[in-house]
């Protein structure tokens, strides 16, 4: 029967002699088993294989570290805990991300199980060294399992708050107005596609700080469930959602609508959809100039695109709202259907007065009525549309170079 280094046997004096001993010899196999655990990790872990050339390196390199640290370790006389430490410390800081913690468990157990294989060899016949030497491996590797748990929460914790830096800026860059370079560059490091397309949404900041945090952290789970990206911040009394991975036919109404819950009580307003992140600052500002006009109305939905709001956000000092739209007219309106709407919207209220004022038929007044709808998707019979329209008609009259 195997003795345990604890039988009764057992002396201080002799425990540090056969110490010694296997100290020497573990010493003597250290490059025997650095290259028998590489072998071993090539035979058994199809990960390993299949891992780039600069990246296998890297893992190699740990098992190597492995190795090397497990004999520092025990001749160290396995009181200090210092050289266990030690096996991530020449890890590259790639590594947490090239690989999973239940990876780097098999890699260290791959490792350790060559060793204990070969302990016999080591040992020799001596049954006690035998039993000495893979309680010491027991140990070391319950220390490394420590270490590596350790390790990837310390990364992990690292590139949260990295990534959490890098979203601040850029989501800071945007709401200035910055489309350059260093804005596309830093939204690639915190893991974006920058290519696709992008709304914001502009909103409420919940009641309190851990509210504030806890639907910030519900905000993104919900992106993630819907394969979405997203940026979530506050600046002053506002929540502002940059969300990427939108299609350009979707509705901004629609996106909002799972994000709603998550925002303050009030109504959440939400911008154009834009082609590329380059663009977010278009969405983010009209989000923001819709949320500005709030207050101009009486009442609001939960949840309204910009869009709806170009009246209020003119009245608001956003006169650049209504450009879009004085441009629509002009192009896509002839000089009668704009006659037309004017006269209806400021001087004749009733299709019946409006034909008898422009000396045509009613039907022809209904239908330049209804080449507006088709046009500017604005109805001039709904109120709000038709105030939106009217404030068009009076800038594109003083606003020739519009």
């Amino acid at each position: 029967m195997t003795r345990s280094i604890r039988a009764t046997e057992s002396t201080p004096e002799r425990i540090a002699a056969e110490h010694a001993v296997l100290a020497r010899r573990v010493q003597r196999m250290t490059g025997e088993l650095t290259t028998a655990a590489t072998s071993r990790m090539e035979e058994t872990l199809p990960w390993f294989s299949a891992l780039p050339a600069n990246e296998r390196a890297s893992v190699s390199l740990v098992a190597q570290s492995g190795i090397a640290n497990f004999v520092a370790w025990f001749s160290a006389g396995l009181a200090t805990k210092d050289h266990v430490g030690d096996i991530f410390s020449t890890a590259p800081r790639e590594l947490a991300r090239a690989l999973t913690l239940q990876q780097t468990v098999e890699l260290v157990r791959t490792s350790m199980t060559v060793v204990e294989e070969l302990v016999e060899h080591i040992a020799g016949t001596n049954e006690y060294r035998q039993s000495y030497l893979r309680e010491s491996l027991l140990r070391y590797s319950s220390e490394i399992a420590f270490a590596a748990a350790e390790f990837y929460a310390r990364a992990a914790e690292n590139r949260g708050a990295w990534d959490a830096r890098l979203q601040d800026l850029v989501l800071d860059a945007i709401l200035a107005g910055s489309s350059d370079d260093a804005l596309l560059a830093r939204a690639a490091a915190a893991g974006w596609d920058v290519n696709k397309h992008v709304v914001a949404i502009v909103g409420p900041v919940p009641s309190t700080q851990v509210a504030v945090e806890i639907h910030m952290e519900q905000i993104r789970r919900t992106a993630k469930s819907a394969k979405l990206e997203v940026m979530v911040g506050v600046h002053n009394d506002r929540m502002i959602t940059i969300i990427g991975g939108v299609e350009s036919t979707d509705n901004p109404e629609v996106i909002a609508r799972p994000f709603v819950a998550h925002f303050g009580a009030g109504t959440v307003v939400a911008g154009p959809i834009v082609s590329t992140l380059q663009e977010a600052h278009v969405s983010a500002q009209e989000a923001l100039s819709g949320y500005r006009a709030l207050s101009y109305l009486t009442d609001s939905p939960r949840v309204l695109p910009s869009a709806h709001l170009i009246a209020a956000r003119v009245i608001s000092g956003d006169t650049s709202a209504i450009e879009p739209l004085v441009a629509q007219l002009r192009s896509s309106l002839r000089q009668d259907v704009r006659q037309t709407l004017a006269c209806y919207l400021e001087s004749a209220p009733t299709i019946e007065s409006c034909a008898r004022m422009l000396f045509v038929h009613v039907n022809t007044v209904r239908y330049r009525l209804k080449r507006v709808l088709d046009a500017t998707g604005l109805d001039p019979f709904d109120p709000t549309d038709a105030l939106t329209l009217r404030i068009a008609l009076m800038v594109e009259r003083n606003s020739p170079d519009l």
